[in-house]
């Protein structure tokens, strides 16, 4: 039950009519109706895995950049996302249809389809362990030799090497069918497993690798411890979300508060600062063309991918609500999240190009991608997008909005100490503009900021797969896009028309060796020469698998128990209460259920103990009968090799005497070659001779020629330099006339423009003087006149002054007209001036 109940009023934003609702409501409906582009009504959402856990590094191939970055911890895995991990590293990955993956040292995976009755992945090289958990879906394992089917239920290992394969089934029966489905065989728990080279299939060992086997236990014992932990989380939370319950009991607690009016069923986290805000410790990173949150709380995936965040304003606090399944005894009516969709993350976008914001949308405020992910979205530039205008006051809560500088967007992993404070209501609404989706309009250079696609703020990724694993990743996005349309039914009846064939005998085909692929990073697009790179034993020490359970939270009835998972309703059934404290006879019910759950479960396990004595007596008694075959093909094998290795004694004996021979042959040659050589070099040395006195003579005449032209062309540039002393001489001449007529004009000039600014003066002056006779005429009659006439001369006072004003203008007008004219004069003169120089110029030229 609830810890606290609180009451918290909600701020009112006014008095809202039940027909303003019903517009709201219907204008939010047309936008979940828009559907993108190729997809269908009644489309299921697009289902995306989790990264829970990440041991040394973990990288992500991105299509866009043609790069490879380190992915972390709660990122999303999923739409054919392709990972390869490095020498120490290994992963887990959580899907929400209950099926698991975990992988070894470089090791690359590539998920093709997540439905939620199929989870289709395939791994190229490398070791992985899959668990189906889920009561419906099934498992398609792809590699280059064939593909494993997993029925519910079902746990099995994977090898993968370069020339061959193994598959080890832990817990129930799974199959594996050839490359080209021309046959299929069943692995079980507790038997031999299955090694494939491509062509022949053969029984294996159906040991494990030690340490893998102990690390994947250790995992296990980690999920079963935090599933032991009781809380109330799980009540809350549909099947999918279930295994993340122990983060939210330890991080937050679930209040019963008063939002709209009724009281509802909330969880809030409690292990955070005080002014604490959802996506503000995390970081924006771009995944499949969206702006995806990657947290950095324990408790931060599940509620920032699902559901909602509300701030019930009185107790000024954010609460997260689960999404809504299904509510015992309650006719639910439409909600605000009627599925347990994952988004990238629900924020609007703000910003200024230099300063960039957002803010957690409200239930009903629709939510702008570039793909579509679940029911309330809105592609950009998809089908029936027109565009829209971004209203940023028209948003539930835009005065709570993150802003940071654009330099910080994709440099931080919280942005809790680069958050710009200084900025108040008025500045958002007035100076930031709103947008659907983050561009180059909200952040600059955004297009072309490859830090967008990081994870984390690791610099550099030191060494990267290969290029020569790329063609693979790509073939299997082309597949993806046809896996898509495949259920498990369409899978299974596939694979059961196949015909069932039983394994040879072991002994031939090697166990799985595998290439690391990782090389330097500037050297991953070069070719490969030699030996493609190191190769290992995916097995070191073997050991059998232990007998296990499935991880996490067993699945429940996909309908949730009879408390939980109500959320907060839409304001149109608002008289239906949902979660509300639960009465003593209901606690009592749930503790006979919880107890008759436990006998059960304890009764369950005892079985499961026996039937796994009763299995490892089995398997010694197989491993001893094995042994025992083993070493009889042992000793065969011995005999044979002693065989083998006399012929080879008798082959290297006779290819001896053969290389021999051959050295011998191989001397005769080199002498008759070298007397070949010593005749051919005498001829050549004639030869020479010959040439250098025939080159020497050749000498001799050229030195004359070129004494005689030598002294013709000495010559000649005396009497070309006496020409030219006497050309320039007349041009100096030349320059000093033109010189001399220069200055007088100039004078001239001078002399005349004294003239006009004399004349100009003499004109002022006796305009000055007639004006003031007139004013003195003016003011002795003035002062004869009554008082009463002193407003009509002011008038007058005011007309003179225009026209004075005007007079002046007229003889500026007339000045800078004559100053104009004279420009103009000495511009020709100029011209005239240069025209002459330039001819001068060419005439000199054609002298030279």
């Amino acid at each position: 039950m609830p810890s606290t109940k609180r009451s918290c009023t909600m701020r009112r934003y006014g008095t809202i009519s039940l027909l303003t609702l019903v517009l709201a409501l219907w204008g939010v409906g047309v936008a979940m109706s828009q559907s993108p582009p190729g997809s269908k009504a009644g489309e299921e959402p697009v289902m995306v895995g989790r990264i829970s856990h990440v041991e040394g590094e973990l990288l992500r191939y991105v299509p866009d950049d043609q790069d490879w970055v380190a992915t972390v911890k709660d990122a999303p895995f999923g739409l054919d996302d392709a990972l390869y991990s490095s020498e120490d590293g290994k992963g887990e990955f959580i899907m929400p249809n209950q099926t698991w993956l975990r992988v070894g040292a470089t090791t690359q995976v590539q998920l093709i389809a997540l439905r939620p009755d199929v989870t289709e992945c395939d791994v190229a090289s490398g070791v992985t362990r899959a668990y189906n958990k889920s009561s419906d879906a099934v498992i398609k394992a792809t590699t280059p030799f064939g593909y494993v089917m997993a029925p519910p239920g079902t746990i099995f290992d994977i090898y993968v090497g370069d020339e061959s394969m193994e598959v080890i089934c832990i817990t129930g029966t799974v199959d594996f069918v050839m490359q080209n489905e021309t046959a299929k065989y069943q692995v079980s728990a507790g038997s031999s497993s299955i090694l494939c080279d491509g062509k022949d299939v053969e029984e294996g060992a159906g040991t494990v690798d030690s340490d893998w086997d102990d690390w994947n236990a250790a995992r296990d014992d980690l999920w079963t411890k935090r599933v032991n932990v009781k809380g109330d989380s799980v009540r809350y939370m549909p099947p999918e979300l279930q295994d993340d319950a122990y983060d939210l009991d330890e991080n937050g607690r679930w209040d019963t508060v008063e939002y709209e009016g009724q009281q509802r069923t909330m969880w809030r986290p409690t292990k955070v600062q005080e002014d604490w805000e959802p996506f503000t410790e995390g970081r924006w990173t771009e995944w499949n063309e969206d702006q995806t949150w990657v947290p950095e709380e324990d408790f931060g995936y599940t509620t920032h991918h699902y559901g909602n965040w509300v701030r019930p304003d009185a107790c000024g606090c954010w609460y997260w609500t689960p999404p809504v399944r299904v509510v015992r005894r309650v006719a639910v009516g439409p909600v605000w999240d009627t599925c347990t969709c994952w988004y990238p993350g629900r924020v609007a976008w703000i910003g200024t190009g230099v300063d960039i914001g957002w803010f957690p949308l409200a239930p009903f405020e629709p939510y702008y991608t570039h793909r579509w992910w679940g029911p309330g979205v809105s592609v950009v530039g998809g089908v029936g997008f027109a565009g829209i205008n971004i209203n940023i006051g028209g948003y539930r809560w835009w005065n709570r909005a993150v802003i940071v500088n654009h330099n910080n967007f994709y440099g931080v992993n919280n942005y809790r100490n680069v958050r710009v404070t200084n900025i108040t209501h008025n500045t958002i609404i007035n100076n930031y503009h709103g947008s659907a989706v983050v561009n180059n309009k909200i952040l600059n250079n955004y297009a072309n900021n490859k830090q967008k696609y990081n994870f984390n703020n690791k610099a550099l990724v030191h060494n990267k797969p290969h290029n020569d694993i790329v063609r693979r990743i790509n073939n299997n996005r082309q597949i993806a896009k046809q896996s898509q349309r495949l259920n498990a039914r369409t899978l299974e009846n596939r694979t059961n028309r196949i015909r069932t064939a039983q394994a040879g005998k072991a002994g031939r085909i090697q166990q799985p060796k595998a290439t690391n692929r990782l090389v330097s990073a500037n050297e991953r697009n070069k070719p490969r020469t030699g030996t493609p790179g190191q190769q290992r034993n995916l097995k070191g020490n073997v050991k059998s698998p232990r007998q296990i359970s499935m991880p996490g939270r067993q699945p429940t009835d996909r309908t949730g128990t009879r408390e939980g998972r109500q959320g907060i309703r839409s304001p149109r059934d608002r008289g239906d209460r949902i979660g509300g404290p639960a009465t003593p006879q209901q606690r009592g019910d749930r503790q006979q259920l919880q107890q008759q759950r436990q006998q059960e479960r304890q009764q369950q396990m005892q079985q499961q103990r026996q039937r796994g004595e009763q299995q490892q007596q089995q398997r010694l008694q197989q491993q001893q009968q094995r042994q025992q075959q083993r070493q009889q093909q042992m000793e065969q094998q011995k005999q044979r090799r002693e065989q083998q290795q006399q012929q080879r004694l008798q082959q290297q004996q006779q290819r001896q005497q053969q290389m021999q021979q051959q050295r011998q042959q191989q001397q005769q040659r080199q002498q008759q070659l070298q007397q070949q050589k010593q005749q051919q070099q005498q001829q050549r040395q004639q030869k020479m001779q010959q040439q250098r006195q025939q080159q020497q003579q050749r000498q001799q005449q050229l030195q004359q020629q070129r004494q005689q032209q030598q002294q013709q062309r000495q010559q000649q540039m005396q009497q070309q330099r006496q020409q030219q002393q006497q050309r320039q001489q007349q041009l100096q001449q030349q320059r000093q006339q033109q010189r001399q007529q220069q200055q007088q004009r100039q004078q001239q000039l001078q002399q005349q423009k004294q003239q006009q600014r004399q004349q100009q003066m003499q004109r002022q002056q006796q305009q000055r003087q007639q004006q003031q006779q007139q004013r003195q005429q003016q003011m002795q009659q003035q002062r004869q006149r009554q008082q009463q006439q002193q407003q009509q001369r002011q008038q007058q006072m005011q007309q003179r002054q225009q026209q004075q004003q005007q007079q002046r203008q007229q003889q500026m007008q007339q000045r800078q007209q004559q100053q104009q004219q004279q420009r103009a004069q000495q511009q020709q003169r100029q011209q005239q001036l240069q025209q002459q120089r330039q001819q001068q110029q060419q005439q000199q030229q054609h002298r030279r």
